[in-house]
């Protein structure tokens, strides 16, 4: 039984494989949380929601909510990876992204900075709503 490709999954494997994206963050695409001792900058993915839409035959497509936040230990390094990311994942449409999932439309919400008082560092959350089948 193959893989169910998710929204978050297909996102990671698009980031991953857009340069711009790469050449800040390499590989530093995470689920959830930064794992302890992880390098920076880097780029954690959160599911927020997942909502069916449905006509007369049941559902049509789903519209998945993602926050992707950006992180690292400067405003200008942050706000370099966020930038990447919106002008990644905006406007894709009708394509299969990352080679499986067929996204109908792929908007940026939002995207907003927030100062971690804990550490200093400043997150940048960037709000991602994916219309897929």
């Amino acid at each position: 039984m193959a893989t169910e490709v998710t929204p978050r999954k297909a996102v990671r494997k698009h980031l991953l494989d857009d340069p711009a994206v790469a050449a800040l963050v390499g590989d530093r695409i995470y689920y959830q949380t930064r794992p302890d001792g992880a390098a920076y900058p880097c780029i954690v993915i959160s599911t927020i929601s997942r909502i069916p839409r449905r006509d007369l035959d049941g559902i049509a497509w789903t519209e998945t909510r993602l926050q992707v936040t950006a992180m690292d230990t400067t405003e200008p390094g942050v706000e370099a990876v966020a930038k990447a990311i919106e002008d990644s994942l905006d406007g894709f449409s009708s394509a299969l992204m990352a080679g499986a999932l067929y996204v109908m439309e792929c908007r940026v919400e939002t995207a907003f900075p927030m100062l971690q008082e804990e550490t200093g560092q400043t997150h940048y959350h960037v709000d991602v709503v994916i219309t897929h089948k």
